[in-house]
């Protein structure tokens, strides 16, 4: 039992982040601590405390303390720092012996430290990778329901629509489709396959307590997939959270929603967090007159549960579990002027299982870990589009799939004072689909099955080395193989390079390659929503290839006081060698999907502009600009539906102790190709370009928030999404040419209550 004991301490391990600890006395001492929304301190785990201008670098443990050794510098300033809050800067004199660091939530800047004051988001200064991250503030300051409605203040992300009835939410980053953007939730991949589709929603937003967005190819450590870039979800967390939070939702469309996290601090080594979501879309909205509802009637219950255990020789055990049941029902709400019988009715049913664990020990004085991840989840699905009755006309699509994904990571450092880290692992993942098309329309033959499952695994290996000489550079390369049972050999090299070559100056730059198994049906879901025959061998599409380069550059000004100002600018382009093309171009009568034969590429160039004019009031402005071609039947072509640019100007303003807050953001939508019918390439049209208004009020009470809002303020909607709608059992249907909002002007309320306070 001892030998099998000492066999998984060495064996099994969390993600940790090594630190690097002095050895050597007289040393300085001390804490590091935030205030909970209890505004009782908090610890902080994994802060970052240096000397400036050294590179030797201490974590703090789970009580926020750290011991780093004493600088023989008179008068030394010492940093404590940590992701998703603003550094914090101490002079310590020759006689200081112990210190405490007090970090607030908000913008990290070079030289800044914006004391008291919580932002809604920021461009992280210690990232290699260009990174953008929405805190808790960020998220409050939209109706926030879920993810697909989180990124409303920002260009990096564009959300819309898959198709006119479904009311599935997609998102574009870098000029492609999300697919290409890998999910992941506190590091584990998630909202892959049949889940990608509604994933979005999947996860309520006060569920969150932030979320990073990374652009292009990210680490080697989590998988070949990401390709345009990376998001990566953090939950609340058991012993950061209070005994309850509340917040209730309802809007003028008539949908509610309730959200509950209860959590749970045994002792200083046990805790939990339960959350619980519940909404409803209740009435159908028919305000286009086109005898189709504008939106579906959804019905969502979700549940999840996360545990924490300390245990006393620095292990840690993080484990939880979720579920999820939801049913959409949209489609005709009346037969219109043609008297059709039956009604066009969609039905889609989903139920989700998820499960994970994370158990890890650091060793050597935590200047070295050895990590262990596994999760399991399942998914079963079941779509109607047409006459849902038991052997009705239409298109259907059954599937359901059980996945397995696991992670082993080494970390250390070597050579002096532990400017070289590096990290290997080996990884295996594991996808069993079973996922049957069904078209039976009878429009074009007697019926069409079109088998999508597969059983695919994956094992690799990686390697990843960090090269961080000073506070100036930091340089990394990694690479992983991969074997794969249906495609073969995968290898995926990586580079990042960070550069601060001025006190406030920051230069990135990035290349790899990155690779995705291709889901048809999930993908494109409005391939169910029109009336074409789908033209397609799964068995000859090959593995997705592409190649991500990029490059950027921020520059951040202090100002008076607390105040800044930040000025960022980014180019990325990604090549595909090899994609999964959808065709809806070739004729009207069809959608091709082929492997890519000839040039595929998307051009995307960003500008972020921030500034605090005054105290506590924040203007944020940001433009993107997106090129994406891609090669098809008829040749090389604008890829259709993909926005030219896009441009935000948000405006946030708070009272002193922030009792009343202000938040106000105007977008201007540029144009898109509109995909054509004939095969004619020539013919093509563009889209509107079009505005959208959000605004938003909150009165902060000590443990209540109330707050007011309105979306699409202009009250703009895409005119006719939907083609032939009165004849949709015809062959002209067609709902999957989405390019704007389906619906108009929104008003919502709601509160958020926080009750107990953290042990």
């Amino acid at each position: 039992m001892k030998t099998l004991y000492t066999f998984l301490k060495y064996l099994l391990v969390l993600f940790f982040i090594p630190a690097v600890a002095a050895a050597v006395p007289p040393k300085i001492t001390g804490k590091v601590f935030s205030f909970s929304n209890s505004e009782k301190q908090q610890p902080l785990e994994f802060a970052s405390v240096y000397w400036a201008g050294s590179s030797t670098v201490v974590m703090t443990n789970e009580k926020g303390a750290f011991s780093i050794e004493r600088l023989s510098t008179q008068n030394a300033k010492l940093v404590a720092s940590l992701t998703g809050y603003t550094s914090d800067t101490l002079d310590i004199a020759s006689d200081v012996e112990e210190v405490t660091f007090i970090l607030n939530e908000g913008m990290m800047l070079e030289g800044a430290n914006v004391a008291g004051r919580k932002r809604g988001g920021f461009i992280s200064k210690l990232a290699s990778v260009k990174s953008e991250v929405i805190t808790m503030e960020g998220l409050s300051k939209m109706a926030c329901c879920n993810l697909a409605e989180s990124f409303e203040n920002t260009a990096t992300i564009s959300v819309g629509y898959s198709d006119a009835v479904s009311g599935a939410r997609q998102i574009r980053m870098l000029g492609l489709a999300g697919t290409y953007t890998q999910m992941l939730d506190e590091n584990i991949p998630t909202s892959i396959g049949l889940a990608s589709t509604y994933g979005l929603s999947y996860t309520p937003g006060p569920w969150l307590e932030s979320i990073q967005i990374s652009k292009g190819t990210t680490s080697v450590i989590n998988g070949y997939e990401s390709i345009a870039g990376q998001i990566n979800m953090e939950h609340r967390k058991p012993d950061r959270s209070n005994p309850l939070f509340l917040n209730l939702f309802a809007s003028s469309e008539e949908r509610f929603e309730a959200n509950a996290i209860s959590a749970a601090q045994f002792n200083e080594r046990l805790s939990t967090v339960v959350f619980a979501h519940g909404s409803a879309d209740t009435k159908l909205h028919d305000d286009n007159d086109d005898s189709f509802a504008d939106l579906p009637k959804v019905r969502q219950l979700n549940v999840g549960n996360r545990w924490l255990y300390k245990m006393k020789n620095d292990w840690q055990l993080r484990f939880g579990l979720g579920f999820l049941d939801e049913r959409r029902e949209g489609g005709q709400v009346s037969h219109g002027e043609m008297g059709i019988t039956p009604l066009y009715e969609t039905r889609i049913d989903n139920r989700h299982f998820n499960a994970y664990a994370k158990l890890g020990i650091p060793f050597n004085g935590k200047a070295s870990s050895l990590g262990w991840i596994a999760s399991y989840h399942y998914h079963d699905e079941d779509a109607r589009y047409g006459s849902i009755r038991p052997n009705g006309t239409g298109k259907f699509f059954n599937g359901n799939e059980s996945g397995l994904f696991t992670n082993l990571i080494f970390q250390s450092f070597f050579g002096g004072n532990g400017q070289h880290k590096y990290s290997v692992g080996a990884s295996y993942k594991y996808d069993k689909l079973s996922a049957l098309y069904n078209d039976r329309l009878m429009l074009y033959n007697a019926g069409q099955t079109i088998d999508f499952g597969r059983d695919e695994s994956t094992v690799g290996t990686f390697a990843e080395y960090t090269y961080s000489p000073g506070e100036h550079l930091n340089v990394i390369i990694g690479a992983r193989y991969d074997y794969n049972n249906v495609y073969g050999s995968l290898f995926t090299p990586r580079a990042h390079l960070k550069y601060n070559f001025l006190e406030n100056s920051s230069f990135r730059a990035s290349v790899g390659r990155g690779y995705r198994s291709a889901y048809v049906i999930p993908d494109n879901m409005g391939i169910l929503a029109n009336s074409r025959q789908l033209v397609v061998n799964p068995n000859d599409l090959k593995m997705e290839e592409a190649r991500t380069y990029g490059l950027s550059f921020t520059q951040t000004f202090p100002l008076s006081g607390t105040r800044t100002a930040m000025f960022s600018i980014d180019a990325f382009r990604s090549d595909f060698r090899n994609q999964v093309v959808v065709d809806t171009e070739h004729d009207a009568f069809g959608i091709y999907v082929y492997n890519l034969d000839g040039d595929s590429y998307a051009n995307a160039f960003q500008i972020d502009f921030s500034i605090d004019p005054i105290e506590r009031f924040t203007i944020f402005a940001t433009f993107r600009y997106t090129d994406t071609k891609i090669t098809v039947s008829h040749g090389k072509v604008e890829k259709p539906l993909i926005d030219r640019y896009k441009g935000l100007i948000n405006l946030a303003y708070a009272t002193r102790f922030e009792k009343w807050k202000f938040d106000f953001t105007a977008q201007l939508n540029g144009k898109s190709r509109i995909p054509t019918r004939d095969g004619n390439m020539d013919s093509s049209t563009y889209s509107e370009v079009y505005p959208m208004f959000y605004a938003q009020v909150t009165r902060k009470f000590k443990r209540l928030d109330i707050y007011v809002g309105a979306e699409n303020i202009g009250n703009y909607t895409q005119k006719n999404p939907i083609i032939d709608p009165q004849n949709p059992f015809g062959t002209q249907f067609d709902a999957s040419t989405v390019w704007g909002p389906l619906m108009g002007r929104k008003f919502y309320m709601g509160i958020r209550l926080t009750l107990g306070q953290l042990l």
